[in-house]
Order: C-alpha cells, then sequence, then structure tokens
C-alpha cells in the first residue's frame, strides 16, 4: 500500500505545542546486551524499569489522541445529531487530559517529548492521513455525520491497537494501566460508533 503523508507535528490537526525541556536521558549505567530485543528494559535515573515499548506506546499515542480531540471538535461544530456531540465531547473530556499523562510519563522516564509525534522512528499508520482530515473539513452536511463515524472507527481501531502492543510488550506498570484503559473505553466507543451507523 503506498504511503501516504500523515499529519504531524503542525501540520493541519496537531497543535500540541507542549515544550519538551526533556531530551533523553544521558548514558545510563550500560547493560550487558544479549541481542538487539526490541522490548529491552532501559534504566532511567530515577530507579523505574520503563522499556522501549513502553516508551513508543507513549510517543505513538500522543499525537493520536491528539487527531482524535481535533476531530472530536471539529465534529462539535459540524453535527447537529446529539448522539455524536456527546461521544465528541465525551473523547474530548477523556483523551486531553490523558495525553498529557502520557506526555508527563515521558518526562519521568527522561524520554523524549515528541510534540504531533513527528519522529520518523515511530509506526504513523495508525494516524489519520492530512487527505482524510480534508476530506472531514469539505464534507457536506448530508455526508459528514456518516465520514465521521468511519473515519473515527479507523482511528479508535488503531489505538486499540496501540494499547494492546503495550500490554503485550510494555513493562511499566503505569503506562499498561493507561493502555488497558484506552483499549477498554476505544472497544465501548467502537461498538457506541458502528450502531450508530447502523440506525
Amino acid at each position: 500500500m503506498p504511503r501516504r503523508k500523515h499529519i504531524a507535528g503542525g501540520a493541519l490537526i496537531l497543535t500540541l505545542g507542549l515544550a519538551a525541556g526533556c531530551g533523553t536521558s544521558g548514558d545510563a549505567e550500560p547493560a550487558p546486551s544479549t541481542g538487539p530485543a526490541p522490548a529491552t528494559a532501559t534504566s532511567a535515573p530515577n530507579g523505574d524499569d520503563h522499556n522501549r515499548s513502553d516508551v513508543a506506546f507513549a510517543q505513538e499515542m500522543v499525537p493520536h489522541h491528539e487527531q482524535a480531540v481535533v476531530a472530536a471538535e471539529l465534529a462539535l461544530e459540524r453535527t447537529a445529531d446529539p448522539a455524536i456531540q456527546d461521544l465528541a465531547r465525551r473523547i474530548t473530556s477523556v483523551q486531553d487530559p490523558e495525553t498529557k499523562q502520557l506526555m508527563a510519563l515521558l518526562t519521568m522516564w527522561g524520554e523524549t517529548v515528541t510534540p504531533g509525534g513527528a519522529s520518523g522512528e515511530h509506526d504513523h499508520s495508525h494516524l489519520m492521513t492530512e487527505e482524510t482530515f480534508q476530506e472531514l473539513q469539505q464534507a457536506t452536511a448530508a455526508e459528514f455525520d456518516e465520514l465521521w463515524l468511519r473515519t473515527m472507527i479507523e482511528h479508535h481501531q488503531g489505538a486499540v491497537e496501540i494499547a494492546e502492543a503495550q500490554l503485550r510488550d510494555g513493562n511499566d506498570s503505569l503506562a499498561s494501566i493507561h493502555a488497558r484503559e484506552i483499549a477498554d473505553r476505544q472497544r465501548q466507543e467502537v461498538t457506541e460508533m458502528t450502531a450508530l451507523l447502523e440506525r
């Protein structure tokens, strides 16, 4: 499948400008390596035991949540459907603070907080493309609700996949609590949106 340009950084929808005075942690004690295991634990100066999967989870989920919040705000501007309005409000009220919590985890670990998830090191295939967001903006009133629901179902399914990878491969207990909450909540919202489509 050809790669399409994904929304990141300041492009169109990701507006998080939080400073990242939190560069990567310095070279902690080098641990003996037994091979290039992707989930190798890293020891930060504060003694926590997060690993690469924990970092990838937070750094990928931050821009994913940012997109969901902006898409939800767009729905509040465009839809006249009370059920979609209610869902959009809930998405915004939960995912905005959750984004800040994930960024706080990265800061605590001494890891880079990349506004908008612009790092090339992570998989951004779960993000909405610029073209998709333009379609939402340009949809007529009659088209918008269905397009928004279909787009958000796919977007939520991407979040569930990111969370499931954390639950499978992550090591940090707090990151895994976030992942479980995200997976459970967004599965429920997918069910809710699917029912709205089938009305």
